[in-house]
């Protein structure tokens, strides 16, 4: 089957479980980045489906959804509801840094109806400003003058009302519904007590952190493996279905 979005199901070779681990990549990131992810849960017996986000930008892409919503946030939202919609079986969602919160508005559209569980790593964050203009900080590529004006521009694209709808989206989430927190001590970008943040308020969710003190933004598999691969397994075995 020919998937949308550059979408793509890596099958396990040795497939233990019906369901499918749903990959929401990095912004701007690619399948080929996702290399080690998507052959660590391969071989955990899972199959998974990835594919390209929705974040080019011009007179004939504006961030504007079937419902007149505006920002990247709702649209990636409406575009991760869409492929999920494409799949008749029960699905794990894992989604990283600022498209955590997109992933939990498509996850709240639909009711979590065949989601059962998600997994965020390195998000998100209830603060759409500090956030941005702390990515933009730490890039090295960008100049100092470039850096304080991607914060703001970058919130005003992603969600121009600066009113993040996070919270009313976990609060839509069903009784026990499982999260693993996956976060690194040296991330620069939002520190553990920011992602803490979003979650501690939401007492009726199944939510767990998976803290790993040497790792930074988005770096749990390359710089904590063990932990990380051992943490994600017993977090995916407990949602699946053998």
């Amino acid at each position: 089957m020919k998937f949308p979005d550059q979408g793509e199901v890596f099958s396990a070779k040795n497939k233990k479980y019906q369901d499918l681990v749903f990959l929401v990549p990095p912004y701007r990131s690619t399948k080929k980045k996702l290399q080690a992810h998507i052959e660590l849960i391969n071989n955990l017996g899972f199959d998974v489906f990835t594919f390209k986000v929705d974040d080019e930008l011009s007179l004939w892409n504006l961030p504007i959804t079937a419902n007149l919503e505006i920002g990247f946030q709702h649209r990636i939202a409406e575009q991760i509801e869409n492929l999920l919609n494409l799949f008749d079986r029960h699905k794990i969602v894992f989604a990283f840094g600022e498209l955590s919160g997109a992933a939990i508005d498509a996850i709240a559209r639909r009711h979590a109806n065949d989601v059962k569980g998600l997994v965020c790593e390195g998000g998100p964050s209830d603060d759409l400003i500090k956030t941005a203009v702390s990515s933009f900080r730490h890039d090295r590529h960008r100049s100092l003058l470039t850096k304080v004006l991607h914060g703001p521009a970058f919130t005003l694209l992603w969600n121009p009302t600066f009113k993040n709808p996070l919270a009313e989206n976990l609060k839509k989430l069903p009784e026990g519904f499982k999260i693993l927190s996956v976060r690194g001590w040296k991330d620069r970008q939002l520190s553990a007590s920011d992602i803490d943040a979003v979650f501690e308020s939401h007492s009726h969710l199944d939510w767990r952190k998976l803290s790993l003190p040497t790792a930074g933004h988005l770096e749990g598999l390359k710089k904590s493996a063990s932990e990380y691969s051992s943490g994600l397994e017993k977090f995916l075995e407990e949602l699946a279905r053998s």
